[in-house]
């Protein structure tokens, strides 16, 4: 046997004893949550849960070697998501349609093992996660393009639940089609906002195409599979995942663009000492007042990282400030801070604190 037949044994041996060890240690990690779903059961006060998905993705990530820390990132979230079915199957409820920005927002952020569902606006996401357990959304608080998002703004202002996580997310479309090759395409499907933002784009690489709006970006990767002369465009984080081939990577008219979600849920996550809090307040109708509000937080060295207001509802001229700061609402400054504030303005509410990505 020569000796690159032999090294390439035995290489070929420790892929095989690698994967064996992965099956063993999902095995092992599957053992171990049944074991704590049957200790919630028998006393769910005093059992310990699992630990937090963000240590174990940050502690896999710290120990990896060769695999790239993105990489590791991506498979511990499957897992992740995979892992917590055996304790309590989570549901997401995402705005926007399958094959979207939002759905591929979910996926990066969940892993497909979570049940993922498609729901048309910002109330009724807030609603479905008010009513049931188990249940997380995700919301666009904010375009790099148009800033924040009002509805998402209003809505939590309004609902009795708290902002647990974020994701930034590319706005980046790929056009993909059965060959990939470019002088097959003379129609391109695609959701209505996927073709508004990418319409200027597409125009000028293929101005013959015709245009096609369909409800869901799932369909119409559906279409351009059955169709050899169709394209589709679909988030870039998914092209891979729909087999077909590009055509045209990032065809979006906005480069650079990105949306930022925030994940929301009935229970905000515990202190890290490296977190984000979001707050909403509202300020007397005086002199000062807004410099009277701000100064609780200058005084304690909390940074604020985004201060916004918006009109609010059914009170003419009066205006809810919207706050996102480095800290969790339990650290002493942020609470000493919050305790002050309560003193000088007409209302103030916690949105949710959670580590900082």
């Amino acid at each position: 046997m020569t000796d690159v037949a032999e090294r390439s044994r035995r290489a070929r041996a420790a892929l095989e004893a690698a994967d064996a060890a992965i099956v063993a240690a999902l095995d092992a990690r599957a053992r171990a949550l049944r074991q704590l779903a049957e200790l919630r059961a028998l006393d769910p006060e005093g059992w310990s849960g699992p630990p937090r998905d963000a240590d174990v993705i940050a502690a896999a990530e710290s120990a990896a070697r060769e695999m790239p820390r993105e990489l590791v990132r991506g498979v511990f979230r499957e897992v992740l998501g995979a892992s917590r079915r055996l304790i309590a199957p989570l549901r997401v409820l995402y705005v926007g349609p399958e094959g979207g920005l939002g759905h591929a927002a979910a996926i990066r952020h969940f892993g497909r093992a979570a049940e993922l569902v498609a729901v048309e606006s910002v109330t009724a996401l807030l609603d479905g996660v008010r009513r049931a357990d188990e249940v997380q959304g995700l919301l666009p608080i904010e375009t790099s393009t148009e800033g924040t998002v009002a509805a998402t703004l209003e809505g939590l202002l309004a609902a009795d639940l708290s902002i647990v996580g974020e994701i930034t997310l590319a706005a980046s479309w790929d056009l993909v089609s059965a060959t990939g090759n470019a002088s097959d395409v003379d129609k391109v499907y695609g959701t209505a906002s996927a073709i508004a933002a990418c319409e200027r784009q597409v125009r000028a690489a293929f101005p013959r195409v015709t245009l096609l709006d369909v409800p869901t970006g799932a369909l119409a990767a559906a279409m351009a599979r059955d169709d050899h002369g169709a394209a589709a465009l679909v988030p870039s984080v998914l092209s891979g995942e729909v087999d077909l081939r590009t055509v045209r990577a990032s065809v979006e008219d906005v480069a650079g663009a990105s949306i930022r979600y925030v994940v929301v849920g009935r229970q905000g996550p515990a202190r890290t000492g490296a977190d984000r809090t979001w707050i909403a307040f509202a300020v007397q109708d005086s002199p000062g007042a807004f410099y009277r509000a701000l100064r609780p937080f200058a005084d304690r060295d909390v940074n604020l990282t985004r201060v916004e207001s918006r009109p609010s509802r059914g009170t003419a001229w009066r205006y809810v400030f919207f706050v996102e700061l480095d800290g969790h609402a339990s650290d002493r400054p942020v609470l000493g801070a919050l305790d002050e504030l309560r003193g000088v303005t007409r209302f103030v509410k916690v949105l949710g604190s959670y580590p900082r990505p």
